[in-house]
């Protein structure tokens, strides 16, 4: 995520490029963002049930 992503979103603001930045890099920085999140509520959900048994 950090590395590829916020390169592209450095880049395309950086050589003032309007279409490149948003696309490939701020979104899917956003993307990747949302998948981090999602796989944490899980682990913490499957945390939550192996610690009550």
């Amino acid at each position: 995520m950090h590395l590829e992503h916020r390169m592209r979103a450095f880049q395309g603001t950086f050589h003032a490029n309007p279409d490149y930045a948003p696309w490939y890099g701020w979104s899917e920085m956003l993307r990747d963002l949302s998948e981090i999140r999602e796989c944490a509520t899980e682990l913490r959900a499957a945390h939550a049930t192996t610690t009550s048994q």
